[in-house]
């Protein structure tokens, strides 16, 4: 005798738990896969292993967004992505360089690094925007980084100052690609100091006028750094060396109004792949507030052929129209809850992605696009792990139930500002490299000791590097101190043979 079939009311979860009839949550493989000749391979696929090619023709725009903490692949892919992007696309990548991170890496891949402070730009050079045009764009920088918006007087004085600085050269104010020579800020503080002995907000202007001079190292009076010296091959602009984070704003935001109008004002046409890519990592002056040019950029970018990657530990730094107008974005292990739920309101990801995006190794990466052509699939999925370059060494740091990984460069960074000399530095690297590039925990924890370090300090810089507490509890254990033992037995007979040597080698 047949049974009966009955339906029954179940919710959407019960029915995407019973995987033998519901597809994973990853997009389609025709979205995902495509010529190597026309795309940036980045890595697999965490639930089908499907390889992900990036394809800036199959997206709405070029521009990336990455986010992720310290020590999480954030800065490595973005190595390897910009590496890629010259062998397949031939592109230029300019590197608008916060922190030094880049500097080092730059000149081993054979790029240019050009230091600010040692170079400079004019700050109201119009390059190929008019004078008025550049007048607006310095005040909104200025208005943006300080407060200059709270001091209308002093606002509407240094704009006047500023045009007849121009008017003073023989410039006129809306014409494009005059020959003669732009003013400097000298010259507008020249203007407001004779201004202020009539009035009060006048010297105020002049003082604060001075105080960029000064501060910048008249970094903002000459230009040495030509547009076109920076728009080919592969260069870094060292911005680290300006004493503030709003000098350094300034002057990356200054490069990328200049690039902006120079764009417009050859009106490139994209060829279906990026000529320019500019990497703006942890800027977050210009990145989080609304009026800055990079949204602009991100709006427009694609008809010229120029694509933005803007980076940051701290998603809060970037600002939501810029995640929701991004083609792509690459989201690195978040530790704080609320990061995660500015990304979740900006991108609307499920709960799914939002355990993973917490709960994620060194290398995955929980990535949201948007493509160009309406596919009904899902926009979200999981990188396994980002394939790097050989050129990206990695250290391993493993014991205990952990597992770190990070880029040399950044580890000799953390190794630096943790306190450690050249010297030790380059004897604990070698340790690595013994290893072929990884060392036990207990090891490197007996190392720092050795240095003169305390545990505490550590532990701090085991978590700078990325490591659990749970893992850290295990490591420092009186069950895995076993093991701390025989390492230290063993660096003992290391140097009591390295002693034996030295005496037989006397003469």
């Amino acid at each position: 005798m047949c049974g009966l079939l009955s339906a029954q009311k179940v919710l959407s979860g019960e029915v995407a738990a019973r995987t033998f009839f519901v597809r994973p949550p990853e997009p389609v493989p025709q979205l995902l896969v495509s010529s190597p000749a026309e795309s940036i391979y980045i890595g697999k696929t965490k639930l089908l292993k499907v390889p992900f090619f990036w394809n800036p023709a199959k997206l709405i725009n070029p521009h990336l967004c990455i986010v992720g903490i310290t020590g999480s692949g954030k800065s490595y892919f973005v190595k390897a992505f910009t590496t890629r992007a010259r062998l397949v696309f031939n592109a230029n990548i300019l590197i608008l360089d916060w922190a030094g991170e880049y500097v080092e890496w730059v000149r081993l891949a054979g790029g240019k690094v050009i230091s600010f402070g040692e170079n400079g730009i004019n700050l109201l050079d119009p390059g190929q925007a008019t004078p008025e045009i550049r007048m607006r764009q310095v005040i909104s920088a200025l208005e943006m980084l300080t407060d200059l918006a709270s001091f209308p007087s002093q606002r509407s004085l240094t704009e006047e100052a500023i045009e007849k600085a121009y008017l003073q050269r023989g410039l006129s104010l809306n014409k494009a690609g005059q020959q003669k020579k732009p003013p400097t800020l000298a010259e507008v503080h020249a203007i407001l100091k004779k201004d202020a002995k009539r009035s009060q907000a006048a010297s105020e202007a002049a003082r604060r006028v001075n105080s960029l001079l000064l501060s910048s190292g008249k970094s903002f009076s000459h230009s040495t750094i030509g547009i076109d010296s920076i728009l080919s091959g592969l260069v870094c602009i060292d911005l680290h060396s300006l004493p503030t984070e709003s000098l350094r704003s300034l002057a990356g935001l200054t490069i990328l109004q200049f690039i902006k109008d120079r764009m417009r004002s050859e009106q490139f046409q994209a060829e279906g792949r990026p000529r320019l890519f500019v990497v703006v990592d942890e800027a977050w002056k210009i990145a989080s507030d609304e009026r800055s040019d990079v949204i602009s950029i991100v709006r427009e970018g694609r008809k010229y052929g120029f694509g933005l990657i803007i980076a940051s530990q701290n998603p809060t730094d970037i600002h939501k129209s810029i995640f929701s107008n991004a083609g792509t974005t690459f989201i690195f292990r978040l530790t704080l809850a609320s990061e995660r739920e500015y990304l979740r309101s900006s991108l609307s990801y499920s709960d799914y992605y939002e355990e993973a995006s917490h709960s994620m190794g060194v290398g995955q990466a929980l990535v949201h696009i948007e493509p160009a052509a309406a596919i009904p699939c899902p926009r979200n999925f999981i990188i396994d792990k980002v394939d790097g370059e050989p050129l990206l060494e990695v250290c391993y740091i493993c014991g205990g139930g952990m597992n770190l990984e990070m880029e040399k460069e950044f580890l000799v960074r953390k190794l630096h500002n943790f306190g450690l000399t050249e010297r030790q530095v380059a004897h604990l690297l070698g340790r690595f490299e013994r290893g072929s590039f990884t060392l036990d925990a207990p090891t490197f924890i007996l190392e720092l000791e050795k240095f003169g370090h305390s545990r505490a300090a550590i532990i701090m810089l085991l978590r700078d590097l990325g490591a659990h507490e749970k893992d850290l509890l295990r490591l420092f254990s009186s069950a895995f101190q076993k093991g701390k033992a025989k390492i230290s037995v063993e660096l003992s007979t290391e140097k009591e043979k390295e002693k034996s040597r030295r005496q037989k080698n006397k003469p």
